[in-house]
């Protein structure tokens, strides 16, 4: 064996990357945005208290505390040992906590641990045993959509009135 070493014509590609220069205020932030497919999402945690108006959300997920009037957002969730006071109106609701004020919602799911006081305007709805409501319940057929409703399950499903009654 000869003692030379091996000459190759082999020189690996290396990818050449933009120069990054740091400027004021971006430091720990990702060069590229971060894809979000849950869109605009705030979360209020446990232990959190929050109050005003909140707008522009694709979903608020309540595990504290808020006092708020909501417009202009998709989708709430009150979580089990959370609590909403206020006014709300979006396209669905699920509440498994306590809400106390208006809801204004296409479609709602109020699950067992629930506890509503005040009115709620719907276009559907699912309530589960153990739910407590004390309050109104108005069914609006402007803002139901059969395209919405579910198939039926083994909560309490409210239909929608009748002209006959």
């Amino acid at each position: 064996m000869s003692s030379k070493p091996h000459s190759t014509n082999f020189r690996p590609e290396i990818p050449k990357r933009p120069l990054e220069i740091p400027t004021r205020g971006s430091a720990n932030r990702p060069s590229t945005p971060v894809s979000n497919n849950e869109g605009k999402k705030l979360t209020v945690g446990r232990d959190i208290r929050l109050s005003g108006e909140i707008g522009s959300c694709d979903i608020l997920v309540v595990e504290g505390h808020v006092e708020a009037q909501i417009n202009d957002c998709q989708r709430i969730e009150i979580c089990d040992g959370g609590t909403f006071v206020g006014t709300v109106t979006v396209d669905e609701a699920e509440i498994s906590g306590k809400f106390q004020g208006e809801l204004n919602a296409h479609r709602v799911s109020i699950l067992g641990t629930a506890e509503i006081q005040g009115s709620i305007n719907y276009g559907s709805m699912q309530v589960a045993s153990g739910a407590q409501i004390k309050g109104t319940l108005d069914y609006v057929e402007s803002i139901d959509d059969p395209a919405l409703r579910q198939a039926p399950s083994a909560a309490i499903t409210i239909p929608r009135k009748s002209d006959d009654s």
